[in-house]
């Protein structure tokens, strides 16, 4: 398998070719040639899952509804960390990666995709190819997730190991993939086997249960290929929603590892090469549009200390918002030499952590800060604010870390990177927007308890003053009734049926007197109901 799917990162294999005005890279002559490169496109995208027992929590187990909602064939397949991948992190980062119920990561199916298929773009102006290395899904605790897929540019011709390539193939391979909405389709063309194998992969790869996956005879760009490859199981259930987090462009992550053409060269020369080729090719892909609509790589000076990292003489590392790419060349050491390079091998592991869990800080404080804005509509605000806090704390507590590394050139990336994505300061906006909305919140309950307690003071007193009433009505009738019957003369006077005439002026005097008092209470009644209205 390692002389099959590596066969077009044999540094023998590649040269770069000159695009100079001499048409040489240096001075006049060649200096580099491609030893290898590769580039991860993130489509990083936000998820909610509306199921009994899943809703109500702190999204613990949401990756566990990945796993358990997988369909028949095994197309996602979890890919857990080995010792090299998280080598000098620290022991809390490690355990946040690597716990489940913080973090999974799964890894597509080969047979879905093969490695050792070769892709060239439908546009004959486009004279380069590439292979997909892999594709790999991170999900994360708090409904955050990204797909990155890894592509392995190729030499113009596609499965032909004696072209030449070049480094502006690589940078229209990466541009083409990233524009998501006008980047040329791309189809199958071969295979890094030799061209009489490419029948019987073929077969193979026609024949297996996952061959519905991926057409060869169709044309794909990177955003149909998400629609319809790895997105659609998603959407489809009815149960998950997912959110993506880009719009026209991918961020991407990759890395480019040059060899000298002739051995003796100095190295102080090597480094004043290496930093002509840095001036004129490092690059990072802008979110901009040129005439015909396709996004380009715009150069980003060496000295912009903001952009660009030098930890070593042979290394660079460029950061922005929209990515970021390794520049290294050979400089003699067995860490940039060999078939798989370890310094590539770094590259695409340790140093993309520290990328990846930065970005991953980012976008969930703007999950956050979403949900923080949502509440003026939520008819309970309250208790969705007091969740929101309880996620947050949970958030700082888990996942956000100032030091990632033991490493001080690795830990530095990482902080550079958390500077470059503002998750210092979007979390400080973050934690005073949430602080603001809590005062808020109090004041509002403050205000309401006060007016509670007010309404339940003049409530009392309504009942003590209606109270009052109901006793001036009938403390006058029971007072006369007591003197009427301490008196036996009035005794006499009122008897119906001697005094018939006197008995009914008195009974409609009291009736008169009752329904008066009974019409000022009821009269009360209804002005105090206005009032509480």
């Amino acid at each position: 398998m390692k002389g099959e799917s590596d066969r077009w990162s044999h540094p023998d294999e590649w040269n770069l070719v000159s695009q100079t005005s001499d048409g040489n890279y240096g001075n006049g002559h060649e200096t580099w040639k491609i030893g290898s490169t590769w580039t991860k496109f993130l489509f990083p995208f936000l998820f909610d899952v509306d199921i009994a027992g899943y809703a109500d929590s702190a999204h613990p187990k949401v990756s566990d509804y990945f796993v358990e909602s997988q369909w028949v064939r095994r197309v996602w397949v979890e890919h857990e960390y080995d010792l090299a991948e998280l080598d000098n992190m620290l022991p809390y980062v490690k355990q946040y990666l690597k716990l489940p119920d913080n973090h999974r990561r799964f890894r597509m199916n080969d047979a879905c995709i093969s490695p050792r298929l070769v892709f060239a773009f439908q546009q004959p102006s486009l004279a380069c190819a590439f292979r997909i290395a892999s594709i790999e899904m991170d999900i994360f605790y708090n409904g955050v997730g990204f797909i990155s897929i890894e592509i392995e540019p190729l030499a113009e011709g596609g499965p032909c190991p004696k072209a030449p390539l070049t480094i502006e193939q690589v940078e229209q391979t990466n541009a083409q993939l990233a524009s998501i909405t006008n980047g040329v389709p791309f189809r199958v063309v071969g295979s890094v086997f030799q061209e009489e194998e490419m029948d019987r992969e073929s077969k193979l790869f026609l024949d297996n249960e996952y061959a519905d996956w991926c057409d060869l005879h169709k044309s794909y760009t990177l955003k149909s290929l998400l629609d319809e490859l790895l997105l659609l199981p998603f959407r489809e259930d009815d149960h998950l929603s997912i959110t993506p987090m880009i719009d026209r462009f991918l961020p991407i992550y990759g890395a480019l590892l040059l060899h000298p053409t002739r051995a003796s060269e100095p190295i102080e020369r090597l480094d004043e090469q290496f930093f002509h080729f840095a001036e004129s090719h490092l690059t990072i892909l802008r979110k901009t549009f040129t005439p015909n609509h396709i996004s380009r790589f715009s150069q980003l000076h060496v000295d912009e200390e903001g952009h660009n990292y030098m930890p070593y003489h042979n290394v660079i590392h460029s950061q922005s918002l929209d990515g970021g790419f390794v520049l290294a060349y050979d400089n003699g050491l067995a860490h940039y030499q060999g078939e798989r390079p370890r310094a590539m091998e770094s590259f695409r592991t340790n140093y993309f952590y520290m990328m990846l869990v930065p970005f991953h800080q980012r976008l969930s404080i703007l999950r956050y800060a979403s949900e923080m804005a949502n509440l003026a509509v939520s008819p309970r605000r309250g208790e969705r604010a007091r969740k929101i806090r309880e996620q947050i704390y949970d958030f700082s507590s888990r996942c956000y870390f100032r030091q990632a590394s033991v490493s001080e050139e690795r830990n530095t990336i990482y902080r550079r990177w958390q500077s470059i994505f503002h998750v210092t300061e979007m979390f400080l906006d973050l934690k005073q927007e949430v602080h603001d909305i809590d005062n808020y919140l109090a004041e509002l309950y403050r205000s309401r308890d006060a007016a509670l307690r007010d309404k339940m003071m003049r409530r009392d007193m309504r009942s003590s003053q209606l109270f009052g009433l109901i006793t001036l009505v009938f403390l006058p009738i029971t007072i006369t009734t007591q003197i009427i019957m301490s008196i036996p003369v009035l005794q006499s006077w009122i008897q119906p049926e001697r005094h018939p005439l006197h008995s009914l002026m008195i009974l409609f005097l009291m009736i008169l007197f009752v329904a008066c008092m009974l019409y000022f209470i009821l009269r009360y009644v209804r002005r105090a109901a206005i009032k509480d209205v």
